[in-house]
C-alpha cells in the first residue's frame, strides 16, 4: 500500500519566457488563476523549480526548458502582501526532483512557504547574478506553485474553495 505524505492539491505551472537578450530582470507574467479576487484569497503553499530533465520544453510556450547551467544564475524575488517577502531565492533551490547523473542540484523535500497570501506576479522578477543569460537564445523557467483558494463565509470565516471557483 502506497500512503502519500500529504496529499496534493491545487498546481498550476507558470512559463516564465526569457528572451534571448536580457539585461538583468525578467518579470513573471500575470497568473490570473494565483490573484485574488474580491470574493476571493490565494495562499501559496509551495513553489518548485521543473528542470528541463522533467519537462524539457515548456506545455503552452512551447520554448526550451532553462538548462542547468542558466538556473545557477537566477534568483527569485517575490513580493507578497506589499513586500518583498521572498528576497533573491536561488532557482536551484527550488528543485525538488531528483534526476539521476544529471548533475542538477536538488531537495528531497519541496519548498514549503508559510501561508503566502496576496502575492503580487506582476512585481515579482527573476534577478541574474551576472546580469545577462550566456547561451543567446531565447528559453523558459518553469515553476509550478502549490496553492489553497479561501472565500469570506457570511460569519467573515475562510471557507476552501474545493472545486472550480
Amino acid at each position: 500500500m502506497l500512503v502519500q505524505e500529504e496529499p496534493r492539491g491545487p498546481s498550476q505551472l507558470i512559463e516564465i519566457a526569457v528572451p534571448a537578450q536580457v539585461v538583468s530582470v525578467v518579470q513573471l507574467p500575470t497568473v490570473q488563476n494565483l490573484q485574488n479576487q474580491t470574493d476571493q484569497i490565494v495562499i501559496i503553499k509551495a513553489l518548485r523549480v521543473i528542470p528541463d530533465t522533467v519537462l524539457p520544453n515548456g506545455p503552452v510556450q512551447g520554448f526550451v526548458n532553462a538548462p542547468l547551467t542558466e538556473l545557477q544564475k537566477i534568483c527569485l524575488v517575490l513580493y507578497s502582501q506589499n513586500w518583498i517577502k521572498g528576497q533573491l531565492i536561488p532557482l536551484c533551490s527550488l528543485i525538488d526532483t531528483f534526476t539521476e547523473g544529471s548533475g542538477i542540484p536538488w531537495r528531497n523535500r519541496t519548498a514549503r512557504f508559510d501561508s503566502w497570501k496576496d502575492v503580487d506576479w506582476n512585481k515579482s522578477f527573476l534577478q541574474y547574478s551576472n546580469s545577462t543569460p550566456s547561451i543567446g537564445t531565447a528559453y523558459e523557467v518553469i515553476l509550478e506553485v502549490e496553492y489553497q483558494k479561501f472565500r469570506k463565509g457570511q460569519d467573515g470565516i475562510l471557507v476552501e474553495i474545493q472545486g472550480v471557483s
